[in-house]
Parts: structure tokens; C-alpha cells; sequence
């Protein structure tokens, strides 16, 4: 819709504008804006343009008074004598958006103290966020993907909606829908614009889950263009993002069909869809002493126990490399095991209640196998 068809109608002298306030001013300075609205209740004082305009430099405004700069490495627990990793190219410290405050604390998520972070990983999200780049991380179940925009979110105060997608995921889920209220119709903002709106991150999770012509509807988004809801009405057909708004996606393919037969349901993806996020990560797993680390913060077991679990963890990773075992282990299983088996006394009872009781009778076998080796027993 163009600013000129946009236009509301003056009630006295039948003049196209965008304001009535300012048209007043102008052409009727007998008549104050307050005099108007009584003389004429309910006709509309601003067009559909000029209110969108008022929110984008109210937003401005807003953004300009609630953000400040912080050093990467004070956010989030580095060491500033950690050498280069957490300093810029002129050796000074990493500066940081930090909202110091926002109009919807409750979508901000709460930190996990006990989490690790894996610099490079942080470094590349933190990137995408600042530049306001969409961003997509991919990789194995249980490598922190979600957990780690959730906590940059919470160390940076920056609200987040995370929605969920699968194959029965429509656009009406997204973009909304018209509903009945009051014996009314209205229609109701979905996820995605009320994200745009509101100046939240937007993590699309898993992402590879949904159908390729319904992940069509995040194509102007990813291109940092405004949404048009042609279904809705006048107020909600045009969304502009607000300058704090974030996207962000995850998956366990990187759009190009699941290799390894763990992920049923993951679709081959539009290349056109995927070319669109400006930053592409992949996580891996991350180095054993990080695990063994992420296992004593999130369970309080010794280091020698921690580093018993990550090998066997690294063992039954190398069996699914090998093809000798048709599933793998992720972090989050990990943590479990540590869990339960520091509750029980008994760390391989840990492993069956948590990863080996899942498995088929041959691979429950090979992992039994791996796991006497490392912890004993009959």
C-alpha cells in the first residue's frame, strides 16, 4: 500500500493527509485537534503511514535510551587475559549491544550459570546478532544450539520467542489467523509478526522440520525486508521490523536431507531458502575438556568421573563414525548419565537409563560393551 492511497480524509475541508494534528495547524488553526475529535468522533487522525512512522521513531528513540556497550569478555565470564580470542583486531576489548532494559522483560530468558560456551560459536552468533544477520546453526542433537542463543539472549537482555516447527507447521501458525471474539472477528498476530513488532529474537527451531513452500513465508524476512500479512487487516498487513528485531533458526541438517538416518522427518530444503541466511554455523561437539567441564558444572561429579563419561561418550561417537552402532550420544544425554549415575552410585546404571535403554538389543549390546571397559563391572 503507498503512502498516497494511504491517506486519511479531513472532515472540514475534505483534504487528503497523513496527520489531521498537523493538517490543522496548517489549514485550520481555529480548530485544535481535541475540538476535531469531539466535532467528528471516530473518524481516524492519522493515516495507517503516519502511525507507522510514529513507531519507528519512537522505537529509534527507544532503542537510542535502552542499549549500551559492554566487552564480550565481562558478558559472558572470559578472562581478559585470554590472550587474542577475546579481544579485536587493535587488541582492545570486543564491544557488545546489552539492552539495559526492555518493554517485555518477561520474554527475556533466564541464564544458565553452569553453562560453557565455545568461543568461536559465540563469537560467530554474537556477530550475526550485532550486523542484524540471519543466522541458521545446524548440527547433532544436543550440542547446544538452542541453548546457546538462548543464553546470549539472557546475558544481553535481549526478549526471545522460540517456535517450534514440524511438518504439519502452516503459515497460519506464523504470520496468524482470524479469530472469533466477542461474537467479532479479529485477526490475531502470529508469532513472527508480533517478533517483528515487539523487537524480539525470533529462533525458528527446527527449522529443517517444516515444509519448504510454508519456510517460504521467512524469505523477505531473511532478505531484511518487511512482512505483508495480505490476509490480515488494514492495521496488521504491513509489518516493518523494529530495529531491535533478530532471526534466527536451528536445525540438525543444513537443508540438504539427513545423512546419517537419526533425524526422520527432517526435509530436503528450497537452496533459495537456506541462501538467504548470511551466516551459516555448524556445531559440532565440542572438545572434551569442555564437556568434562559442562558435566561437572551441570552435575557436581569429579573430574575423573567426567572425563570416565566423555571417553565413553567419544567411543560410541567413534562406533557411529564407524558404522558399528546406528545411533550416537549427545551432550545432553551426557549430563543424565552424570545426573542419574552420581544419584545411584553407579555410572554405566546411568548410561542404560538414559542412552542404552533406547537402542536396539545389538547396539544396546556394543554400548554395554564400551561402557565395562571404562567404568568395571560384571
Amino acid at each position: 500500500m503507498s503512502a498516497i492511497t494511504d491517506k486519511i480524509v479531513c472532515q472540514i475541508c475534505n483534504a487528503q493527509v497523513h496527520s489531521i494534528e498537523i493538517h490543522l495547524k496548517k489549514e485550520h488553526p481555529e480548530v485544535s485537534l481535541p475540538d476535531y475529535q469531539e466535532k467528528f468522533p471516530g473518524e481516524p487522525v492519522l493515516s495507517d503511514y503516519a502511525r507507522r512512522k510514529v513507531e519507528e521513531v519512537r522505537n529509534k528513540k527507544i532503542v537510542e535510551m535502552t542499549t549500551t556497550q559492554k566487552p564480550l569478555h565481562e558478558i559472558f565470564g572470559f578472562a581478559h587475559h585470554e590472550g587474542p580470542s577475546v579481544l579485536n583486531l587493535r587488541g582492545g576489548p570486543i564491544p557488545i549491544t546489552v539492552l539495559s532494559a526492555c518493554e517485555d522483560p518477561e520474554m527475556v530468558p533466564e541464564p544458565d550459570p553452569n553453562h560453557v560456551y565455545d568461543l568461536d560459536s559465540l563469537k560467530n552468533s554474537l556477530m550475526a546478532l550485532e550486523m542484524n544477520k540471519p543466522l541458521y546453526i545446524y548440527g547433532h542433537a544436543g550440542t547446544g544450539k538452542t541453548t546457546l542463543i538462548e543464553n546470549i539472549c539472557a546475558k544481553t537482555g535481549r526478549p526471545m520467542l522460540r517456535v517450534q516447527h514440524t511438518g504439519n507447521t502452516e503459515e497460519s501458525h506464523i504470520l496468524g489467523q482470524w479469530t472469533a471474539v466477542g461474537g467479532a472477528t479479529k485477526f490475531e498476530l502470529g508469532p513472527l509478526p508480533l517478533a517483528m513488532k515487539r523487537g524480539w529474537v525470533y529462533l525458528a527451531d527446527e527449522y529443517d522440520f517444516a515444509m519448504p513452500s510454508v519456510l517460504a513465508v521467512y524469505q523477505p524476512i531473511l532478505e531484511g525486508k518487511s512482512l505483508v500479512i495480505k490476509e490480515a487487516d488494514a492495521a496488521n498487513r504491513f509489518i516493518k521490523p523494529h530495529p531491535n528485531f533478530r532471526f534466527v533458526a536451528t536445525g540438525n541438517t543444513n537443508g540438504s536431507g539427513d545423512e546419517t538416518g537419526l533425524y526422520q522427518g527432517t526435509a530436503i530444503q528450497n537452496a533459495a531458502n537456506y541462501d538467504r541466511f548470511s551466516i551459516c554455523l555448524q556445531m559440532n561437539y565440542m572438545a572434551a575438556d569442555v564437556e568434562i567441564a559442562i558435566l561437572m558444572n551441570q552435575s557436581g561429579i569429579k573430574e575423573k568421573d567426567a572425563g570416565n563419561i566423555v571417553d565413553f561418550a567419544n567411543r560410541v561417537r567413534e562406533s557411529y563414525d564407524g558404522s558399528k552402532i546406528s545411533s550416537t550420544i549427545s551432550p545432553r544425554t551426557l549430563i543424565n548419565v552424570a545426573q542419574l549415575g552420581r544419584a545411584c552410585g553407579d555410572y554405566r546404571k546411568g548410561i542404560a537409563l538414559s542412552f542404552a535403554n533406547k537402542l536396539t538389543r545389538v547396539d544396546r549390546q556394543v554400548v554395554d560393551s564400551l561402557s565395562q571397559r571404562i567404568f568395571g563391572g560384571a
